[in-house]
Formats: C-alpha cells, structure tokens, sequence
C-alpha cells in the first residue's frame, strides 16, 4: 500500500494542479484538447475524486442546460406544469407540513 500512495504523490506532483483540471474541464466542454492535456486531466481525475466529483457536475449541468433548451425550442411544457392541479396542492401541503 506504501508503494502505491508513494506513486501516487508522485504521480500528483507531475499533473495539473485542481485549479488547472477546472479550467481543462471547461475547455474540454467547448473545444478539442490536445492528447497531452487529455492524458493529464484523466490521469488527475483517476487520482482526484474531487475533481472526477466537480466534473460530473458540469456534464450534469450541461445535459439539464440542453434537454431544458430542447424543450423550449419544441414549445414543450416543463414537466412541473403537466401536474393536475390536485397534485400540485398535494405537494404544496406536504412542503408545509
């Protein structure tokens, strides 16, 4: 176990610090990355669950963020309004309570 946190420390001290991995995320989310980044910021994420926790986040946001837009595009209605209006009071009721 000694052997593996020591290549971990190691490993740590080579990758892009969290801040770093942020900003990559982000780009990466816009743009092409190139390998050598690519390879940095998985590596961290392998090492980091803070940073594999910050970016879920963001992909989650992203998806929601779409599937939001897609809905206004098509005129949808967001889901909250297909309740009937007797569940909706329900769920008033039990926020109360």
């Amino acid at each position: 176990m000694k052997m593996r946190d020591e290549f971990v420390n190691w490993l740590a001290r080579r990758l892009p610090t969290c801040k770093e991995v942020t900003r990559i995320a982000s780009d990466a989310m816009e743009q092409n990355i190139s390998l050598r980044r690519r390879i940095e910021f998985k590596l961290h994420l392998m090492i980091c669950s803070w940073c594999m926790r910050y970016v879920q986040q963001l992909e989650t946001m992203r998806e929601v963020a779409h599937q939001h837009t897609a809905r206004m595009e098509t005129g949808a209605a967001p889901p909250a309004s297909q309740l009937s209006g007797d569940a909706r009071e329900r769920m008033k009721q039990a926020l109360r309570a």
